[in-house]
């Protein structure tokens, strides 16, 4: 078993062409911090009224009414925490970019990576969620999803999110929309077969896996 295998087969079974539907980059920006701890429907939700209210752009979205604000993504959980945090994320980008928050993807990965995380609720994997889905840059996002089947089909043994992801970027294509296919992959197996308690007899890894493999033998 190695990523590429992984990748073919996982491509056999699931779509995944459509993964992170937005209008803009700016919405995928929101997004990723919406998407902390709760589940896509629940940001989906949180976005269609941002956009009914027309709050979906930075300008907007940097002066809105706090209260509003977490009315409007209150389906997500911890409004409050992410109505703060996406009105930062929104004035830094209009008052450093002019509203333009390409300006901030397009530059210097790492030094935009860097100056994502100094921003107040953005770690590394919601930094990298943006760089690689809205930015479309080549920064893979080692979610906790892709920690548990690495360590289940026995290639990486580790829970250190960077050296889980420097692994993933030295043996996998360095094409953003390839990394964000196995990323989006990933968390489709976890979800569907490779769960916390995992369904190993029903998954198409299962004769490739060493944890299908010890599963099959019981």
């Amino acid at each position: 078993m190695d990523l590429d295998l992984l990748y073919n087969r996982l491509q056999e079974c699931f779509e995944v062409e459509d993964w992170w539907p937005s209008e803009s980059a700016f919405e995928v920006m929101v997004g990723a911090i919406l998407t902390q701890q709760t589940n896509w429907d629940s940001v989906e939700k949180s976005l269609n009224e941002l956009r009914r209210r027309g709050l979906l752009e930075p300008d907007k979205l940097a002066y809105a009414d706090i209260d509003l604000l977490e009315k409007s993504i209150r389906p997500c959980g911890f409004y409050r925490q992410k109505a703060e945090r996406i009105r930062e994320l929104a004035l830094h980008i209009q008052l450093e970019y002019e509203g333009m928050p390409e300006l901030l993807l397009n530059k210097e990965i790492e030094s935009a990576r860097a100056e994502l995380l100094s921003l107040k609720g953005v770690g590394k994997e919601t930094a990298d969620s943006i760089l690689l889905f809205a930015g479309k840059r080549s920064k893979f996002v080692a979610a906790a999803y892709v920690l548990r089947i690495l360590e289940r089909t026995g290639l990486l043994d580790s829970t250190d999110y960077d050296e889980v992801q420097q692994y993933v970027e030295s043996r996998f294509s360095n094409d953003p929309v390839e990394l964000g296919r196995l990323y989006a992959l990933f968390i489709q197996l976890a979800k569907t077969y490779c769960r916390p308690d995992p369904r190993c007899v029903e998954c198409p890894l299962e004769w490739e896996c060493s944890t299908g493999l010890a599963q099959g033998k019981k």
